[in-house]
């Protein structure tokens, strides 16, 4: 179960990172200079960051013996 539930949390944030930098890639591209979106892409960033790192924490934390 535990190999099962790693392979999807892996499949998952590839998935994420694959979306996030395409939206940053987006978003530098073809923003327009007057356009204050293009300043969105630092926070995203770093919140992303913490997200991950606190979701690979929790994943870390389930008692994988237990729930067999």
């Amino acid at each position: 179960m535990f190999t099962i539930a790693l392979i999807l949390y892996f499949l998952f944030i590839i998935g994420y990172t694959a979306f996030s930098a395409a939206l940053v890639y987006h978003i530098r591209a073809y923003a327009v200079r007057e356009d204050p979106m293009h300043s969105f892409v630092t926070p995203f960033i770093a919140s992303s960051l913490i997200l991950i790192i606190i979701s690979a924490y929790l994943f870390s934390r389930v008692p994988w013996d237990s729930l067999m």
